[in-house]
């Protein structure tokens, strides 16, 4: 089992982030033991009777007040809230009184559970991802892992999914050309390294399969958090949010 307080204790800068990550993880369990009923590639978000069910868990355990939620929560009532569209990087355009990113952030934890039982409906792990997007909800890749054998599997923000990506190559933009595709190693962080493409100015954090003995995807994610700062702050863009749904760290 993982023990995030001891993560935490190692790395203490992250002690915040990790205890949000607590609280995402238990959203996730909860909506996964209300839900019973599969939902499949034409459920555009939750059915009527699993909203208000949702909404309550979010509020409870994040500890937000009920009437800041009402308009998200009306929106999807009224059909208005598209989860396949967050993937594509997009989120509603019609008026609703969050900033941009609280309303990703919002919405990123709150589709979570519905993009995990998509998964499990349509289970397409360890396939190859020909166009570099998840073959379920079609998300862009920003974690990579290098397996035993040195194959790249691309692991899926939204769902979870894990697929083959050639080893050599930006996933993003497919772009082939290796003097636009950089390397960066940081000290201090042996397990992990960067992968920048010049072509779209995109980066993948990427890391060693050994490390899912003691992590799983989404603490790797986390723990390599300083590594979207640097990207970042190199001019390069994160296409999918983190597990706590931030996408812009600087």
């Amino acid at each position: 089992m993982l023990d995030i307080k001891k993560i935490a204790e190692n790395k203490p800068h992250l002690k915040e982030t990790l205890g949000f990550y607590e609280k995402v993880a238990e959203f996730i369990k909860t909506v996964s033991n209300i839900n019973t009923s599969p939902i499949g590639l034409e459920d555009k978000a939750y059915p009527l009777e699993l909203i208000n069910p949702v909404f309550d868990s979010f509020t409870s355990i994040f500890d937000v007040p009920e009437d800041i939620l009402v308009p998200l929560k009306e929106a999807m009532r009224l059909n208005q809230i598209d989860f396949t569209r967050l993937p594509l990087n997009e989120i509603p355009s019609f008026s609703l009184p969050y900033h941009e990113d609280e309303l990703r952030m919002i919405l990123f934890i709150i589709s979570k559970p519905y993009f995990i039982f998509l998964k499990k409906s349509y289970n397409l792990n360890n396939i190859s991802w020909q166009e570099g997007r998840c073959p379920i909800c079609h998300s862009q890749p920003v974690m990579a892992s290098i397996n035993k054998d040195g194959q790249r599997q691309l692991h899926c923000s939204f769902c979870g999914t894990v697929g083959y990506y050639k080893r050599i190559g930006c996933p993003v933009c497919l772009n082939d050309d290796t003097s636009k595709i950089n390397i960066i190693l940081i000290d201090g962080e042996e397990d992990f390294r960067i992968d920048t493409c010049d072509n779209c100015f995109s980066y993948i954090k990427t890391f060693q399969i050994r490390l899912l003995s003691n992590l799983n995807p989404d603490l790797a994610d986390i723990v390599s958090l300083p590594l979207d700062v640097i990207s970042q702050s190199k001019g390069y863009r994160r296409l999918s949010p983190n597990p706590i749904g931030m996408i812009r760290m600087t």
